[in-house]
């Protein structure tokens, strides 16, 4: 197995706690676009009679296709309005930076509520390799191997909110997060303030 595919694992031993925490931290009203909404794990245990509208997104399977489709998160943001959406989940294992870009680029004025399921450690532990956004945010040389750079992991994610906040106009109100028991997956809930 390449390098390349062996950190694009799925660990869903935190399903759980990922639940509670969207249970918890879901704005009133929320409208919610599951960009992985793969079979459904999180709208059952969490969106499931708790929010106002739900769409769900998965370039694989979809749980549901009276609430889902079957398409590349990455087209859909492109190509379609987001403004009625004001919650967006992003459990990606891999590394969603590029959707909360492109979602931060696309959606209008307001407060918006972001779930984001981050599997960058994983990547930075098992290759040391400077992912494109690390190397935009941080301004390290994309083709460098830093072993032990996931040490630095939440000064990276930290950077890359400034770096979000300076290109897209907005603040963040809240970022907490949890990780897994090997810290190689983290989760987090973002309240971002788009001016």
């Amino acid at each position: 197995m390449s390098t390349k595919r062996r950190w694009e694992f799925k660990d869903n031993s935190m399903q759980y706690e990922k639940a509670a925490m969207r249970i918890k931290f879901l704005p009133k009203d929320a409208r919610v676009l599951n960009c992985f909404c793969g079979n459904g794990e999180m709208y059952r245990r969490a969106y499931r009679n708790r929010v106002t509208f739900y769409h769900g997104l998965d370039k694989e399977k979809v749980h549901d296709y009276k609430i889902c489709e079957l398409q590349n998160n990455l087209v859909y943001i492109q190509h379609n309005d987001l403004s009625q959406y004001n919650t967006f989940d992003l459990d990606d294992y891999g590394v969603p930076w590029k959707q909360l870009y492109m979602i931060l680029r696309k959606i209008p004025a307001g407060e918006y509520t972001f779930f984001i399921t981050d599997g960058l450690v994983m990547h930075m532990k098992i290759d040391g390799e400077v992912t494109k956004f690390v190397s935009a945010t941080e301004r390290v040389p994309q083709s460098m191997n830093l072993p032990g750079i996931n040490r630095y992991y939440l000064d990276i994610f930290a950077t890359m909110l400034k770096d979000l906040e300076r290109r897209y106009d907005c603040i963040v109100r809240l970022a907490k997060y949890f990780h897994n028991e090997r810290r190689s997956v983290y989760y987090w809930i973002l309240r971002i303030q788009k001016n």
